[in-house]
């Protein structure tokens, strides 16, 4: 019983700081290399409802909203629509951070993104 009941405990504990570190809910801050070599700033604030993730991106292409956008566990994909192009992103969630790749165009990008301060 004291077995089982440890068991069910750090089950528990686990989903709950994995449900934690999935929380992307809120704005988060990068900057990507473009495939010019210049540096540009990103913004998206994400929201999520379930499986469901939706939000905004803020770039030099403009303010756009997250289209399509899905998370499960600590990986997520959304697509961005920005003068005729469709950009799809895909992110990973960390502890403390996004690690994000974009095809922007066929080319691919990099970016890790930060919680910004509210």
């Amino acid at each position: 019983m004291k077995k089982t009941m440890i068991a069910a405990l750090l089950l528990f504990g686990t989903a709950a700081v994995f449900a934690a570190i999935t929380d992307i809910t809120g704005k988060w801050t990068g900057a990507v290399l473009g495939p010019d070599g210049n540096s540009y700033n990103l913004t998206y604030v994400f929201k999520i409802d379930g499986e469901n993730l939706t939000g905004t991106s803020d770039n030099t292409l403009g303010i756009n909203a997250i289209e399509h956008g899905k998370i499960k566990d600590n990986e997520f994909v959304f697509d961005i629509s920005a003068n005729g192009m469709v950009i799809p992103h895909k992110g990973k969630v960390y502890t403390d951070s996004i690690a994000l790749d974009i095809d922007y165009n066929g080319t691919p990008l990099h970016t890790v993104l930060k919680r910004a301060a509210e």
